[in-house]
């Protein structure tokens, strides 16, 4: 059977997110290749004071799931999100929009084997008893990665291209848990820089295992595991020790070099093997609006989440509204004067003079420092200023932001057709804007970009 595979082309991956269950429970086997005869497998285990078993039923035409699924299952997450988790539980898109938003090749060997995945994810069950956390307590679920697949397809026999349209439909199970936000985010700079199916998957086991199903923002910083015990979990086949590390040792060597990873040492000899795993990486959740207010001083979106992971969100927030307060009613200085000053704000706050320094004399009272809140937000600011702008305005500020965002995906004709439909207000601009901030902060361009194509198609001049 056929692999996908990535191009040598470097371009940015649009996965950003993983439902935390499916992370942990690695139902999607690491290995690149499965056997004939692959079409069960189950497991059993404990964690913490819970007994949980899990069973996977394939078929003998698909086998079980397994290498790229893990990718295609999370291109179909990432869609989702990108849609905006709709209520139908269905993702609609093109076939190449489903492999660029998975982080794999479009040219026209690959859309068969996309075909192919799609199947295996449709046509197997999972039995998870005990196994399914909701936030607060361990559940029984029984469902498949998808519920309904429709292709819509111009070529005799449902062969898939480039252009055949797509409709996947989640089961509720899972749709409803990435409503709730049971969700974690995915590095697409790492992911960048994992160039086989093996190592992707072990990335998406591994960080699943890191978070905290009460508090998912809570992430280990080292983890220590059985070495069989973990070739369970990644669903490697053949449980002997020596085929578990020939399996694990290249995606190690991947995520070492991706620095995901600091270090991986194994210890003990045989069965009572085990490894430890200590993290290099940290992810940051990153804020769409203020990466947004960022992209908009005409700080490259690159260079504006650099920031943000640097320095943290809310210290990055808090610097941001302090050299917009000092530059307010003056001329807007650059990009680099923003980033300048986040970095170093010490060297642009006004110095206090030896006088300034000293203790009031008089008899009246300290002045209070400002209370937090008493300060405008500058994202209601900016808002407010948004609404009061003409349509004309309105279109042209838009399209300015799109085009930070989006870049070259769009091209000149597109962008112009764009400004033309916002001026008429046939589409919502702060829908758009805010769109564009959440395709920038999750890694989502690519499938953003591609939505909006379609979208713009269904305009034609009068």
């Amino acid at each position: 059977m056929t692999l996908l595979t990535r191009s040598s082309e470097k371009r940015p991956l649009t996965r950003h997110i993983d439902e935390l269950n499916l992370a942990r429970l690695g139902l999607i086997s690491m290995q690149s290749r499965v056997g004939a005869g692959s079409t069960s497998w189950e497991d059993q285990y404990g964690e913490g004071n819970e007994r949980m078993s899990v069973k996977c039923i394939g078929t003998p035409q698909y086998l079980v799931p397994y290498g790229v699924d893990n990718d295609v299952i999370i291109g179909i997450l990432c869609l989702f999100a990108a849609q905006g988790f709709p209520d139908s539980n269905a993702v609609s898109g093109t076939a190449n929009q489903f492999l660029r938003a998975s982080g794999l090749d479009t040219s026209g060997r690959y859309h068969k084997n996309l075909h192919e995945s799609l199947m295996r994810l449709s046509h197997t069950n999972f039995h998870i008893e005990r196994g399914w956390h909701d936030g607060k307590r361990y559940r029984t679920v029984i469902f498949r990665h998808l519920h309904e697949i429709i292709f819509d397809t111009a070529q005799p026999g449902g062969v898939v291209d480039q252009d055949s349209v797509i409709t996947v439909v989640l089961p509720p199970i899972i749709a409803e848990s990435l409503r709730r936000g049971f969700i974690k985010p995915l590095s697409s700079g790492v992911l960048g820089e994992l160039s086989q199916p093996t190592a992707r998957a072990l990335y998406r086991l591994l960080d699943g295992h890191r978070h905290d199903l009460t508090d998912p923002g809570q992430r280990l910083s080292e983890f220590t595991v059985g070495l069989v015990e973990w070739g369970r979990k990644a669903r490697i086949l053949n449980l002997s020790p020596d085929k578990i590390r020939r399996v694990l040792d290249p995606a190690h060597e991947e995520l070492l070099r991706a620095h995901y990873l600091a270090s991986v040492i194994y210890q003990g000899r045989g069965q009572n093997q085990s490894i430890q795993y200590v993290f290099e990486r940290e992810i940051v959740a990153l804020d769409p609006l203020l990466l947004s207010r960022l992209t908009g001083r005409g700080i490259a979106p690159k260079v504006a989440r650099n920031l943000m992971e640097s320095l943290g969100v809310e210290t990055a927030r808090e610097r941001l509204d302090e050299v917009e307060r000092l530059i307010a009613g003056k001329k807007t200085p650059g990009p680099g004067f923003f980033v300048n000053f986040m970095r170093s704000p010490d060297d642009y706050r006004p110095r206090q003079t030896h006088g300034q320094l000293k203790a009031p004399v008089s008899g009246k009272a300290p002045l209070q420092p400002r209370l937090l809140g008493s300060e405008p937000d500058p994202d209601q600011v900016a808002r407010q200023r948004f609404e009061q702008l003409s349509p004309m305005e309105r279109a042209q500020e838009t399209v300015r932001s799109l085009k930070v965002v989006y870049g070259s995906r769009l091209g000149n004709a597109e962008y112009k057709k764009l400004g033309e439909v916002l001026e008429v207000e046939a589409m919502d601009a702060a829908a758009l804007r805010a769109e564009a901030a959440r395709a920038l902060a999750t890694g989502t361009c690519d499938a953003q970009a591609a939505l909006l194509q379609t979208r713009l198609g269904t305009f034609t001049a009068e």
